[in-house]
């Protein structure tokens, strides 16, 4: 155990000297606040300047009634959009669009609106601009002309358009979660799905980035002889043993980092950057589900990087080896969308229950739906069973492989490794 105890201290200094250690520590949590904060920034810069668009409207119906609609100001007191109508007459319209479209593709003016004579009998309306994928404009646009037609039908039909407007008055929608013991928090999509993404990306994020610092260490100390001289003063389990825990022991600490970053985030982020920290309110369990699964996930996947290491001479082959494992940590990041829809279908639950995908998706659970107890157990359980069972397989490879050198291994090989006492 001292021996266990001198190799965990070994490794845990190294990697926590290292530059790239701390870079990927103040590095991770700038990238989490930077998904929401630029976003955001991008926003209000994108929203300062003003947009110069032209009209022709051959329906007569919406050019004033669409101005109005759109009044809105910058911050800087100027108009945030500028409605200009072009009047054509029948024979000069392709004249006049073609005309529009010269001032479009030389940027004097940010698009043309056309509406149709018979747009009230639904022929689409056209908008032309060089950036036809500005979500916001689009749908104001959308938005706008779509409420002057229905008020002109309506209108038009007899009825008072007020008092239709607050007929039709949308349902204001609150969603409540309700947790274990009936507790209630007001939760919405955002909220979920962005907390859920946020854990999920770290868990599989650090497992690759531990792992393969496994691997490629012992790569590099197998192709510099060093392993030898390690094995001089302790067997090969109690290298591995010493490897895998004193990597998950930085993790553990990278971790506890970023957790007191998160706090002092919620604490006073919401007053320096602008976006709600509501995105970042978490319940104290699901930080304790978090370190659990990240614990087991670490030490099943670190075995099987730890293996790959061992039947490996070089990086280039260990790279060619990690596809595999690294597939497995993909797959519950394909599913995360549906796991936010159905954290509770039956695809779901087998999907948590099978060893190399529950660390992510029995946690993206748990974050979303709050499962059985026994589900969650059961999947705890099933995982230390195959850790203890990967453990056993690779400790009879790692004792082998390390210390061969030269082509590597085929399956057979590896087969036989794994028969020796």
């Amino acid at each position: 155990m001292k021996k266990i105890l001198t190799l965990i201290k070994r490794e845990y200094k190294e990697s926590v000297y290292k530059k790239s250690f701390i870079i990927m520590t103040i590095l991770m949590p700038l990238l989490m606040v930077a998904l929401g904060v630029i976003p955001s920034l991008l926003i209000r810069l994108e929203s300062g300047k003003s947009k110069d668009l032209h009209i022709i409207d051959q329906s007569g119906l919406v050019y004033e009634s669409l101005k109005m609609s759109m009044q809105d100001t910058l911050e800087s007191g100027e108009m945030r959009f500028r409605l200009s109508l072009i009047d054509v007459g029948a024979d000069s319209l392709q004249a006049a669009i073609d005309a529009e479209k010269k001032l479009i593709s030389k940027d004097e003016i940010s698009g043309l609106i056309i509406v149709p004579a018979l747009v009230l009998q639904n022929e689409p309306v056209k908008f032309m601009a060089r950036n036809v994928a500005n979500f916001n404009l689009n749908s104001r646009i959308r938005q706008s002309v779509s409420q002057i037609i229905s008020m002109y039908r309506i209108k038009k039909s007899g009825l008072d358009p007020q008092t239709v407007s607050k007929l039709i008055q949308p349902v204001q929608l609150k969603t409540i979660k309700i947790s274990k013991g009936g507790k209630e928090s007001e939760r919405g999509f955002m909220e979920e799905y962005f907390g859920t993404f946020v854990f999920v990306l770290i868990l599989y994020m650090t497992l690759i980035l531990y792992g393969t610092s496994i691997m490629r260490s012992i790569v590099q100390e197998k192709s510099s002889r060093i392993i030898e001289v390690l094995l001089s003063g302790s067997n090969p389990f109690q290298l591995m043993a010493g490897k895998i825990i004193g990597q998950g022991a930085v993790g553990l600490t990278q971790y506890l980092l970023w957790a007191a970053f998160g706090i002092l985030f919620v604490l006073y982020g919401g007053n320096v950057v602008p976006i709600s920290t509501k995105y970042f309110s978490f319940a104290p369990h699901i930080f304790i589900y978090f370190i659990l699964f990240y614990v087991l996930g670490y030490f099943l996947f670190s075995s099987l990087f730890a293996s790959i290491g061992a039947i490996t001479n070089s990086d280039e082959e260990a790279q060619q080896l990690t596809f595999p494992v690294i597939m497995l940590l993909i797959v519950p990041l394909i599913f995360l969308g549906y796991l936010v829809k159905n954290p509770d279908s039956s695809l779901s639950v087998i999907l948590s229950l099978i060893p190399f995908f529950s660390p992510i998706v029995m946690f993206a659970r748990i974050n979303l739906s709050a499962p059985p107890f026994m589900e969650i157990f059961g999947a705890v359980a099933i995982l230390v069973v195959t850790i203890i069972f990967f453990i056993w397989i690779v400790s009879k490879i790692y004792r082998v492989g390390i210390l061969m050198y030269g082509k590597r291994p085929n399956l057979a090989e590896i087969v036989r490794w794994m028969k020796y006492k």
